[in-house]
Parts: structure tokens; C-alpha cells; sequence
């Protein structure tokens, strides 16, 4: 009798490809059009629940952030989050040919959702499968309500801009007992978006299965 495969849990599966420093494969970088620029494309199909790519990139403290110059361009790749009653970054600004930092914004059908782990007493900003993706399928995820200039050019629709809060749970042993962290990305020059929050509570012993979240992110 044939063993059955042992199926990889999508939390583990995260953390091996984090302490890896490489993406999982399955994924490939595409242009698309000079209005969206480049994007993710799945090679293979991916289960609904399981880890996709990380947002890879240097931690720093939000203050060093705020601090450091960088053009408009680079100031799209700063993704300011909270964790342990403190605001940190993570700067994905230098081309290091990792895929996580060119997934594209989709506020009404993503196929993925943000979540952060913990890793070696580390924060890690990971995206999920929030349903099952196709080969050949675009890897997206909400950025969360707020007005981003290229939502301006879809067809009008009355969207609420109203704060979002979701739930999350960081994926560690050793620090579940954190209250809900607040998760926001935006550029290092103010633009007049609204302020959206988002939940993340710790994960220590879950699956990738949990409630999507909406992320707030700047378009690259």
C-alpha cells in the first residue's frame, strides 16, 4: 500500500523558504502594460491556504526609514507595519530579483492576503492563498481602501473608504500573547490617501487557513 504524501503545512512551508532566502518556486515575473508595470504569475497551480511568496526586504525601524532618502519610486517599496508596541519597515526598494515586492493591488477579487510570522524572533510579511490559483493567474492582493491613483482610472463605483480592520495571527511560539498589531504601508512622502488599518494578531500555532486580511500598500 502506497504511503500518502505527508502535506506541508503553509505556515512551515513559509519558514523554509524565509530562512531559504529564496522564493518558492511556481512563481515568474511578466510586464504587463506601462500603466500596471511588471507583475507575478503563477507557473503552477497553488491550493487555496498555501504560502505563496514573502515581502522580502531590509528591516529597519520606521524612525531609520523616515530618516534615509529615497526617490519617489523607492519610496513605494517602504512597507511600515507594527510589532511589539513598535513601527517597523521593511525596505524593499533595492532590485534583489525577489518576486514578493512586485505583486500588484486588487481591492475587490485577490487571490492572496497578507499575513506576518514570526521567524527566529524576526517579523516576516507573508502572502497566502486566499483561494485556489490557476497557472497562467496574476498574484494580487487588497492594499487596502484607499484612494491609489490607478483605482481613479476604473469605472466610478460608490467604494467605502471607511477604516478596515481584519485579523491576524503571527505564525510563532514565543510571542501569542501580542494584542492586534496595526499594519500600514505607504510612502516615506505623505499622498493624500486615507489612513486604513489592519489587524495582525499573533499566529503561533494556526494554519495559513486564517481570515483574509486587507493590507494598505503603495503601488510600485
Amino acid at each position: 500500500m502506497l504511503k500518502r504524501k505527508t502535506r506541508i503545512r503553509p505556515v512551515d512551508d513559509a519558514r523554509t523558504h524565509i530562512l531559504s532566502l529564496r522564493d518558492k518556486p511556481g512563481f515568474m515575473e511578466r510586464f504587463i502594460d506601462s500603466n500596471k508595470g511588471r507583475g507575478v504569475f503563477a507557473t503552477q497551480p497553488v491550493e487555496a491556504g498555501a504560502f505563496v511568496l514573502e515581502y522580502r526586504g531590509e528591516l529597519i525601524s520606521a524612525e531609520e526609514c523616515r530618516a534615509r532618502d529615497y526617490t519617489e519610486l523607492q519610496s513605494t517599496f517602504l512597507f511600515e507595519f507594527e510589532w511589539q508596541k513598535r513601527h517597523w519597515c521593511i525596505d524593499a526598494s533595492k532590485e534583489d530579483c525577489s518576486l514578493g515586492r512586485l505583486i500588484n493591488d486588487n481591492h475587490k477579487s485577490p487571490n492572496c492576503t497578507m499575513k506576518k510570522i514570526i521567524v527566529n524572533d524576526t517579523p516576516h510579511l507573508c502572502l497566502f492563498a486566499v483561494k485556489k490559483i490557476e497557472i497562467g493567474s496574476e498574484i494580487e492582493y487588497n492594499y487596502g481602501d484607499s484612494q491609489w491613483p490607478w483605482r481613479k482610472k476604473e469605472p466610478k463605483q460608490k467604494i467605502s473608504v471607511l477604516e478596515t480592520k481584519t485579523s491576524l495571527t503571527d505564525h510563532s511560539s514565543h510571542d501569542a500573547s501580542n494584542k492586534d498589531a496595526v499594519v500600514t504601508q505607504e510612502p516615506k512622502q505623505q499622498t493624500s490617501v486615507l489612513e486604513t488599518k489592519t489587524s495582525l494578531t499573533d499566529h503561533s500555532s494556526h494554519d495559513a487557513s486564517n481570515k483574509d486580511a486587507v493590507v494598505t500598500q503603495v503601488k510600485k
